[in-house]
């Protein structure tokens, strides 16, 4: 009653966030939206069709019992999996089912669900896999929880970057490529900038991306991302402005 009692609470928290409808669920993909995926499997005791949208992709999976009983349909996808119900006596199937889930979620930058009426699936008789069966045999921590926005922005985008620091409580924590041009405007031109910016205003507001077109020469362009006490500046090229401008509203948003 205890674990009910607190499952039942967290679907009722009011700081969820929906999109078209559909509840938000990991802003990320990866090892946390799989993570995200099995965890409402495991609030999910009635029977149900659960709809996750992984990134631009829809998979609907049938749920019983806190276990998942198989996967229904993957918009755009065929795969052996899809249509299998689930049990350990079919490794294979198992196996599948994992790989195709995690190959979703490795693709996605959000993660939603919506949970719909049930369909015929499978036998009366399948009763699937539980979520931390699931969490066991593919190797997935349940717990696992979404990078910092500054750190997720850094990794989704490290292939566009000539050079990044990141800056985490006034101290450098990483860096990687050429970063000398970065260390001097951080700290003779950044710094003296968030100075004014607290002088200006005393409460900050909140997570904030700056770009500078040509800071480091014609065609490369510099951008400061900042959240709570982590901030990074990235050398890029000018062409990427839009597309970096773009992932990190994704992020924040």
């Amino acid at each position: 009653m205890t674990a009910l009692t607190e499952k039942l609470a967290a679907l009722a928290a009011e700081d969820e966030v929906f999109v078209a409808g559909a509840r938000v669920i990991a802003q990320d993909g990866g090892t946390v939206g799989l993570a995200a995926i099995l965890r409402e499997i495991d609030v999910t005791v009635l029977e149900r069709t659960l709809v996750f949208g992984v990134g631009d992709v829809t998979a609907s999976l049938i749920v019983a019992g806190r276990r998942l009983r198989g996967i229904a349909a993957v918009w755009d996808r065929d795969d052996p999996a899809i249509g299998q119900p689930l049990s350990r006596e079919e490794p294979d199937t198992l196996q599948a089912a994992g790989a195709l889930m995690k190959a979703l979620c490795d693709q996605a930058s959000r993660v939603t669900v919506r949970a719909e009426p049930i369909q015929p699936f499978g036998k009366g008789g399948d009763a699937g896999i539980s979520a931390t069966g699931l969490a066991e045999l593919w190797q997935v921590d349940l717990d696992a929880k979404p990078l910092p926005p500054v750190a997720r922005f850094l990794a989704a985008n490290a292939s566009s970057f000539g050079g990044h620091l990141l800056i985490i409580a006034g101290n450098t924590t990483e860096t990687a490529g050429e970063t000398t041009a970065l260390k001097l405007i951080w700290d003779e031109q950044v710094m003296a900038l968030r100075k004014a910016q607290k002088t200006i205003a005393k409460r900050q507001s909140g997570a904030q991306m700056m770009c500078f077109d040509g800071a480091m020469g014609a065609g490369t362009a510099v951008a400061i991302a900042m959240a709570g006490d982590e901030a990074c500046i990235c050398a890029f090229a000018s062409e990427q402005i839009t597309a970096l401008t773009a992932s990190w509203q994704s992020i924040i948003s």
